[in-house]
């Protein structure tokens, strides 16, 4: 494909401030990065004073904003009579052909480059940006994948581009190629679709297209899962969290694992057990109410401000029960409460304190939910106001936590 009098045709035309400010990212980082590299050197690394890469050096260090140097076809040809296959060079020359107007010598010499010294940051960059230019994403793909292998400090910022042009189904196409040969940025490019500032349903795209091409990684299941969150399609997203797990630890309810009979799953729509100084959480053998684990939370006597069991709830509007059992041996003169908010807004929409004595007790409150509400946040705290109040000992099981829908 051509680029017209007119400017770039077809389905890139439209994000073309979106691939100038790919180069121009691309192009300063790249800069910054030589730099860096080469006052990084000692000058003995350089080879003779006027050699070739000393050169090049001059040309490199120049200050981009002004162009090239008068003289830097003319340092590039001495590079290359004293190495014919300094890629760098034709680079440099390929600039220089740009600067001129000469798009089609330019194409080449730049090609030349990229083959005779494939990991020139400058030339990898320069290639996909006439490659966005002619709306050609397989080209622009395959030079930004050498750009990300040969310059990992520059990812970020390429990540963030990419992900903005995630909207375009020929470069989630290209991107999908790339990924089949495993390249050792995919994972870093998984983890920049989990920004807040990643937009979802694209993002979203690409991973399905990508998994109708090749299982997806853990990872990359994971990455999907808070998409869809994202996206507000958390029932959605319960059921793909749900479908990762291996099928044995799959349980029936509305509360994941509420026996705490699967310690080894977690995140997710799972637990969330966060360890604190003061106090030791995790599931316990010695005092099940049934099954054959309960949540064991000692205390040691240390002022705790507890929150720290959570899951995340993706509840359709209706009417509910909440119930858990609990077998209280602190003594607290305040209780732990199970509490339901929506995670919006984090308006809590059910309390339910358990028992504060010793034995096993079941509590259970009625609640519901509203479509404004698709998404809840179930945690287990303790009501304590001062640090007097919580500083406790002793030890608290929980087990049974079950919400079942309420027929009308």
């Amino acid at each position: 494909m051509k680029v017209s009098a007119k400017g770039p045709q077809g389905p890139f035309a439209l994000p073309r401030v979106g691939a100038i400010r790919l180069v121009l990212a691309t192009g300063a980082a790249a800069l910054l990065a030589v730099l860096a590299v080469q006052l990084a050197r000692v000058d003995g690394s350089l080879g003779q004073a006027y050699g070739p890469d000393r050169l090049i050096k001059a040309l490199d260090d120049s200050d981009p904003s002004g162009g090239l140097p008068d003289h830097a076809a003319t340092n590039a040809r001495k590079a290359l009579a004293t190495r014919p296959i300094d890629g760098r060079a034709y680079r440099v020359l390929g600039q220089v052909a740009m600067e001129e107007g000469n798009d089609a010598r330019a194409g080449d010499l730049l090609g030349i480059a990229a083959e005779r010294w494939p990991r020139d940051r400058m030339a990898q960059a320069l290639l996909a940006q006439r490659a966005f230019a002619d709306n050609d994403s397989a080209a622009a793909v395959m030079h930004l994948d050498a750009l990300l292998r040969v310059a990992p400090d520059i990812r970020p910022a390429m990540f963030t581009e990419m992900v903005g042009l995630l909207q375009f189904p020929e470069f989630r196409s290209a991107l999908i190629d790339r990924m089949a040969v495993d390249p050792p940025w995919r994972a870093a490019l998984i983890r920049a679709l989990r920004s807040d500032d990643a937009p979802a349903r694209p993002a979203l795209a690409f991973l399905d297209e990508l998994a109708k091409r090749q299982p997806l990684t853990d990872d990359e299941l994971e990455t999907r899962v808070a998409l869809l969150g994202r996206a507000g399609q958390p029932h959605q997203a319960r059921e793909a969290w749900l479908a990762s797990l291996d099928p044995a630890t799959h349980t029936a309810g509305l509360v994941f694992d509420g026996g705490f009979e699967h310690p080894e799953v977690h995140g997710g729509y799972g637990w969330q057990i966060r360890p604190a100084a003061g106090l030791a959480i995790g599931a316990d053998t010695s005092n099940p109410h049934s099954g054959d684990h309960s949540l064991a939370i000692t205390f040691h006597g240390r002022a705790v401000q507890f929150a720290n069991l959570q899951q995340s709830l993706a509840l359709p509007a209706g009417t509910y029960r909440l119930s858990a059992s609990a077998d209280n041996r602190t003594g607290s003169s305040r209780p732990f409460v199970l509490q339901l908010a929506c995670d919006s807004t984090k308006t809590p929409i059910a309390e339910l304190p358990l028992p504060q004595s010793p034995g096993w007790q079941i509590a259970e409150a009625s609640f519901s939910v509203t479509a404004s509400c698709p998404a809840q946040r179930l945690v287990l705290r303790h009501t304590g106001r001062n640090a007097a109040e919580r500083q406790i000992r002793g030890t608290v099981y929980v087990d049974d936590i079950k919400i079942v829908p309420i027929s009308d």
